[in-house]
C-alpha cells in the first residue's frame, strides 16, 4: 500500500534529519542521525567518539561530562546547535577491522526546534532505498540497494544516483520512502570498493526497547480519503469485544515486530496502515470474526491496492523460493499470467516482483496472480515443490479462495510443467483375440521428451503372434534406452484385458539373452479411452498431496459406495478376489480413480499387507519404480509377489494422439 504523509515523500525525514558535530566547531559536522522518538536521536557510536576527539572504535561508554563536547543540529529546521545528553550506548566492536558489532548511540536533546517530526523504525520488505550527505543537504541524495542481509547488518551497492556513499554519511537514515520509514543507519564503506554497510532497524529498535523510549509511531494522514477509511476501520473494529480486540492487537503487533502493543482501536488501524503488510496481518487474525473482517477488507480497499499476504507469509515465501529464485519467479510470471507486462528495468530483485505481483488484483473467485505464479513455480521444481503447495493452501484458506479456482489453477500449472519436462516413453497398443493375448494386433510409438512421435511399429490389422510382438518390442526398446532418462513403458489395453502380464514380455538383450521388459525400466497399463476425465483431474490433483495414502479395496459391491463417496482417494490397492479384477478396475475407471495396484492370482490379508508395503508414501513419485525394483527381485522366484504385480497409471496429463489405431473401437479387432 503506497501512502504519501506529504507531496514532498521525504518531507518527514528532512524534519527529522540531525547532523552530529564538535562543540563550538563550524562546518557540515562529522556525521548525521535521525530523531525516532520525541527528544530522542538515533547515531552511530563512532561518529559520538569522532565529536570527542576520540579512536572511532572506542568502547568507554562516554561520561556526562564527556557529552558537553558534542552538540546536534537538525538542518532542515535551522542551523542552530544544540546540547545532548548519553541516553544509550551500544559500543562499537572491530572485527578484522570491519564493525561487525554495536555502534550505536541513542542522544537525548531538548529542548529543540519547534517542527521536529520522529520518523518510524522498522524493517521493510523495501530494497530500494535513499540516504544522503550527513548535512542532510536535497542535492545530496544517494540512492542505494540493500544487496543481501548479513547478521545485524544490511549490505549496500551503488543504485542509479551519480552519488556515491563516503565516509561522512555515517549515522545517515536508510530512508525507505514509499512506506514513510527508516529501515537503518548508514555505518561503514570499504576503501575502493563501492559496497557499503547499515545498521539494521531491528537492531535501532533493540537498543531504544533497551532503554525504555518508545519509538515514534505516529502517522500523519493529512488527505481527506485516508482519514475517512481510517475512520471507518475503526468503526468496523467496534464489532470486537475488548478481550477480543486485546488479543488481536497482540497477534498483529507480534505479527508486525512492534516493540509495543497497540491499546486502542484506532492505535491498531494506525498500525497496520503504517506498515506495507498491516491490513492482511489484521485480517489474519479475523478469521473467526467474518463480519468485522468484512469490514475492514472493504474499508481497506477504497485505499488502493493491498498487499495480500502478511510479513510472515511473505518472508516464508521469499525464504522458500530462495535468493537465486528471481529467474525462475519471473519466467513462472510469463506462463501464469502472460497478459500481465512485468517491467524490464533495475536489478533483479525478487521481493520487488513478488510485491508486483501482489499489485495486480484479480478478478473476485479467481485464483490471485501471485498464487498462481506460485503455484506455476511449485510445478516446475522436481524438489520443494510440495512445501510452495502448501504455504499456497494456507494463504489461500485464508483469503477464502474458491477451491474449485484453486483446483483448476493447480492443474493448468501443473500440465504446463509437464509438458516442458515430459520424458522419452515408449507407449504400446494391444488388442487381443483372447485373455491369453496369443493371437494379437498392436501399435508402438515412441516419443520424445519433446512429446514428438520418434518412430512407429506396428502389426497392421492382421493378428500376429506373441514372438512379433517381442521382437518389434525388442527393437523399440532399445530404441527408448538410448535417451539417458525415459518414462519407461505405458502398455495401452481394452478392458477386459488389463491382468495380461505384459511386463513379463521377454525382450532381446544381447549376450544375456532374454529379459522381462519390466526388469529394467518401468511398465505401467493405461486404458485406451479416458472415462470421466474431469473427474479423473480432480482425483489426482487432490490425491496427490502430501500425506495422502492408498486405499484397500477388498470387496467391489460392499465398496462401491465409499469411492463413490470419497472423491480425495486417488490410489486404490485392489485385494479382492481374482473374479472381480475385472469388475474392481471398470469400477475405479468409470469413477476416475487414476492409480490401481494389484496381485494378478493373490488376495486375502497378507496378500494386502504385502501390497501395501509396495506403496511408498510418496507414492506419486515413487510407487512406479518401486513396482519395478519389485520386479527385478522375483526375476527368478515366481513366488515372490513382483513376479504378479499389475500397475494401472492413468496420469491425466496425457492423451493419446487421435491418430489411426488411437482411439479403437469396441468391435473385434479394433481398428478404428
Amino acid at each position: 500500500m503506497r501512502r504519501q504523509h506529504d507531496d514532498d515523500p521525504d518531507a518527514r525525514i528532512r524534519r527529522a534529519w540531525v547532523t552530529v558535530h564538535a562543540r563550538g566547531a563550524t562546518g557540515e559536522g562529522l556525521g548525521a542521525g535521525v530523531v525516532v522518538a520525541d527528544g530522542f536521536l538515533l547515531t552511530c557510536a563512532h561518529v559520538v567518539n569522532a565529536a570527542l576527539g576520540r579512536h572511532k572504535l572506542a568502547v568507554a561508554e562516554p561520561t556526562a561530562q564527556d557529552m558537553l563536547q558534542v552538540a546536534v543540529s537538525f538542518p532542515g529546521l535551522g542551523g542552530e546547535h544544540h546540547a545532548v545528553e548519553l541516553a544509550g550506548w551500544l559500543a562499537p566492536r572491530p572485527e578484522e577491522q570491519k564493525w561487525w558489532y554495536g555502534d550505536l548511540a541513542l542522544l537525548k536533546v531538548e529542548p529543540g526546534p519547534s517542527g521536529i517530526c520522529p520518523v518510524p523504525v522498522r524493517e521493510t520488505p523495501g530494497r530500494r532505498l535513499s540516504t544522503w550527505y550527513a548535512h542532510g543537504a536535497p542535492r545530496s541524495l544517494v540512492d542505494v540497494y540493500v544487496q543481501a542481509d548479513m547478521g545485524p547488518w544490511y549490505i549496500l551497492d551503488p543504485g542509479y544516483a551519480p552519488l556515491r556513499i563516503q565516509p561522512g554519511h555515517s549515522g545517515a537514515p536508510l530512508w525507505d520512502r514509499e512506506r514513510g520509514c527508516v529501515t537503518g543507519l548508514v555505518v561503514s564503506t570499504e576503501p575502493d570498493n563501492p559496497r557499503s554497510y547499515a545498521i539494521r532497524a531491528s537492531e535501532m529498535v533493540k537498543l531504544l526497547a533497551a532503554t525504555g523510549v518508545l519509538p515514534a509511531v505516529a502517522t500523519e494522514v493529512s488527505d481527506p480519503r485516508t482519514r475517512a477509511r481510517r475512520g471507518e476501520l475503526v468503526d468496523a473494529l467496534e464489532g470486537l469485544s475488548d478481550r477480543k480486540l486485546e488479543r488481536c492487537a497482540d497477534r498483529v503487533g507480534r505479527a508486525l515486530g512492534l516493540s509495543w502493543t497497540p491499546v486502542t482501536r484506532a492505535d491498531l488501524v494506525d498500525s497496520a496502515l503504517r506498515h506495507p503488510r498491516g491490513i492482511p496481518a489484521l485480517l489474519s487474525t479475523l478469521t473467526a470474526h467474518e463480519g468485522v473482517a468484512r469490514r475492514v477488507r472493504d474499508a481497506a480497499a477504497k485505499l488502493g491496492p493491498l498487499r495480500l499476504l502478511t510479513q510472515d507469509e511473505y518472508d516464508e515465501l521469499v525464504a522458500l523460493l530462495g535468493d537465486a529464485a528471481y529467474p525462475e519467479v519471473r519466467a513462472a510470471a510469463r506462463r501464469a499470467v502472460p497478459h500481465f507486462a512485468l517491467p524490464d528495468a533495475g536489478p533483479p530483485d525478487l521481493g520487488a516482483l513478488i510485491e508486483d505481483l501482489e499489485d495486480r488484483a484479480g478478478e473476485p473467485g479467481v485464483v490471485p496472480p501471485v498464487i498462481q505464479v506460485v503455484e506455476e513455480v511449485a510445478a516446475a521444481r522436481r524438489e520443494g515443490g510440495d512445501v510452495l503447495r502448501d504455504w499456497s493452501h494456507r494463504v489461500i484458506n485464508r483469503l477464502g479462495v474458491s477451491p474449485e479456482a484453486v483446483r483448476q489453477c493447480r492443474w493448468s500449472a501443473e500440465s504446463r510443467a509437464r509438458a516442458r519436462t515430459s520424458q522419452p516413453v515408449l507407449r504400446v497398443w494391444l488388442w487381443a483375440e483372447e485373455p491369453t493375448a496369443e493371437s494379437l494386433r498392436y501399435l508402438l510409438r515412441l516419443y520424445d521428451a519433446h512429446g514428438h512421435q520418434v518412430r512407429t511399429w506396428t502389426g497392421g490389422d492382421t493378428l500376429r503372434s506373441r514372438a512379433d510382438l517381442c521382437a518389434d518390442l525388442s527393437e523399440a526398446v532399445d530404441d527408448l534406452d538410448q535417451y539417458e532418462e525415459s518414462a519407461g513403458v505405458e502398455f495401452l489395453l481394452e478392458e477386459g484385458f488389463f491382468r495380461l502380464a505384459v511386463d513379463r514380455l521377454p525382450t532381446q538383450a544381447g549376450a544375456l539373452g532374454t529379459r522381462p521388459v519390466g526388469l529394467d525400466r518401468v511398465v505401467v497399463l493405461r486404458g485406451q479411452s479416458v472415462q470421466r476425465a474431469g473427474a479423473l483431474k480432480k482425483r489426482w490433483e487432490h490425491g496427490r498431496g502430501s500425506g495422502v495414502g492408498p486405499y484397500v479395496l477388498h470387496d467391489v459391491p460392499a465398496e462401491n459406495g465409499t469411492l463413490s463417496s470419497r472423491h480425495e482417494i486417488a490410489c486404490v490397492v485392489a485385494c479382492c478376489p481374482p473374479d472381480q479384477h475385472d469388475d474392481a478396475l471398470a469400477l475405479c475407471r468409470y469413477l476416475g480413480v487414476p492409480v490401481v495396484l494389484w496381485h494378478r492370482s493373490a488376495h486375502g490379508p497378507d496378500t494386502a499387507e504385502e501390497l501395501r508395503a509396495v506403496v511408498p508414501d510418496d507414492w506419486p513419485h515413487g510407487l512406479r519404480e518401486e513396482v519395478r525394483r519389485r520386479r527385478a527381485e522375483a526375476l527368478y522366484d515366481a513366488a515372490r509377489t513382483g513376479a504378479h504385480l499389475a500397475l494401472l497409471w492413468e496420469d491425466p496429463s496425457w492423451e493419446p494422439p487421435r491418430q489411426r489405431l488411437a482411439n479403437p473401437t469396441r468391435r473385434k479387432g479394433g481398428a478404428a
